[in-house]
């Protein structure tokens, strides 16, 4: 695995968030590859939101004989031989993949707008949080995935000839599909529109990267207009399902503006109750995140939740306790390396977001398609959100105090979370992102397992969890990436 990317990625998420008033994406040129494979039969894999690809009209496009044809052709043709230095810089940056860029871009605006407390002349949705980000996160991916299975049915139904198979030579290498309709201007209007739906502030500046994402293509002789017009048409038409589900999910009040959680805080089944640790208290983190509609079957994902936690007074416990308070008075320095490294707090694109990094990575690595790696990031983001769906809900039934709330003794290598502490939301992304990944990249299991393995004790390492939080959150985890893994399996991919 190419571990500069982490590197590069996180360079640009320091300077924007250091100062920047406007966002500055410099991940530098990653490796560039051919796809591994075409997946011609992409058209017929089994849409989220969609009921199938067929709900999405797109028209027949002209045929390459057409006099229509000829002439844009001949111009993008032509253009491709005489390109300013701008132009080279933009073919360069998107040609590493438009669903990869998009999800970058998205992780670099969850960093900006995830701050300590939120102002609404910031961000309509500030202040960024862990639900919120992997709600983002999932509608995203799922948005960009059922365009990509729109496109390659369109593609393969029209057959309209790849400029590559029409003689010519492009700038960078790009796959040998069929041009008509552009699958980067369809993940270019998706990922527009969506993120600005997230981040309405960002709208003009989203649109001037769409908008370069789109010219990219004609620069490099992958596309004609009408291929792009054709994948702009439809991306929007799908956008427009997705943002209609996601109006509907439940989360616009995730916030409880009305503070109803302290009337379940009042009758929470637990002996001693949570109470926020921050000076002076806060409302705690998204309390009603718990009940928003998920993306795989809503009664499978609540058989996965979780059993009563012991009670502050039970063995299990207060060995547990000891243990947070041993590690905390004599803290290695793995120790808070795992607690740094996994600490996913302010001013970065969250848990959720570094378990889409990780699967850029391998994305990266194993050179899948477009359409491919869209379906990477909605098995894997879908699996964090309803993961962090569950933990949530989890949290705001027990409500368990949080270590140092117990014993203010306590030293923690990192702030702690103003979330009940049962299960450990660390361990309950890493191991529903995990189990996904696995299941996708199974040749990497052993450094899988390795990551796994240190995030879901992070928090104990940091002092602001228990080893049984992050038992159960793990548990968790896994139950519900083994929902998307069944998803997984039905979905027509091969």
């Amino acid at each position: 695995m190419n571990k500069s990317l982490s590197i590069m990625f996180l360079s640009a998420v320091l300077v924007w968030v250091s100062g920047c008033k406007e966002p500055i994406i410099d991940e530098g040129i990653l490796p560039f590859s051919e796809p591994a494979t075409v997946d011609a039969d992409g058209g017929n894999w089994r849409t989220i939101v969609l009921p199938s690809a067929a709900a999405i009209n797109v028209p027949q496009p002209d045929a390459v004989t057409s006099d229509a044809y000829k002439s844009e052709f001949a111009q993008v043709r032509n253009g491709v031989a005489r390109l300013e230095p701008e132009k080279i810089t933009a073919i360069n940056y998107w040609a590493v993949g438009g669903v990869k860029r998009w999800n970058q871009i998205a992780r670099l605006l969850v960093a900006k707008y995830n701050v300590e407390s939120g102002n609404p002349q910031e961000a309509t949705n500030s202040p960024v949080s862990a639900p919120f980000a992997a709600r983002l996160y999932a509608a995203l991916s799922v948005a960009q995935y059922d365009a990509m299975v729109v496109a390659w049915r369109a593609k393969y139904q029209y057959n309209r000839p790849s400029l590559l198979d029409q003689g010519v030579t492009t700038r960078l290498p790009i796959a040998n599909v069929p041009s008509y309709p552009s699958e980067d201007a369809a993940i270019a209007e998706v990922s527009c529109q969506m993120l600005a739906y997230f981040f309405p502030n960002e709208t003009a500046w989203l649109k001037t990267k769409a908008t370069e994402h789109k010219q990219s293509r004609i620069w490099n002789g992958a596309n004609v207009p009408s291929d792009i017009k054709g994948g702009e048409d439809l991306g929007a038409a799908v956008t427009a399902k997705v943002i209609d589900r996601v109006k509907n999910d439940r989360f616009s009040v995730a916030n409880d503006p009305n503070n109803t959680w302290t009337n379940v805080l009042a009758k929470a089944p637990y002996d001693v109750k949570w109470s926020s640790l921050f000076i002076p208290a806060r409302t705690p983190v998204a309390p009603l995140a718990g009940n928003v509609k998920t993306w795989l079957d809503s009664t499978a994902v609540r058989k996965s939740l979780i059993s009563v936690p012991p009670a502050t007074t039970s063995a299990t416990f207060q060995n547990d306790l000891s243990e947070v308070r041993t590690i905390a008075s004599a803290r290695t320095r793995e120790q808070s390396r795992i607690a740094g490294k996994w600490d996913d707090g302010v001013g970065t694109y969250t848990i959720p977001g570094h378990w889409n990094l990780i699967a850029e990575e391998y994305i990266q690595q194993y050179r899948q398609n477009e359409l491919r790696a869209a379906r990477t990031y909605a098995l894997v983001n879908r699996a964090l959100q309803d993961g962090g769906t569950a933990c949530w809900a989890a949290k705001y039934t027990y409500f368990v105090p949080r270590p140092s709330q117990i014993d203010p003794m306590i030293r923690t290598a990192t702030i702690i979370p103003n979330t009940p502490a049962y299960p450990s939301e660390q361990a309950t992304f890493a191991s529903a992102a995990t189990a996904v990944l696995l299941y996708l990249f199974p040749d990497e299991a052993t450094e899988l397992n390795a990551q796994v393995t240190e995030a879901t004790q992070a928090e104990l390492y940091s002092g602001t969890a228990y080893r049984f939080a992050n038992e159960e959150g793990s548990r968790l985890g896994t139950a519900v990436g083994k929902l998307a893994v069944e998803s997984a399996k039905g979905d027509g991919a091969k």
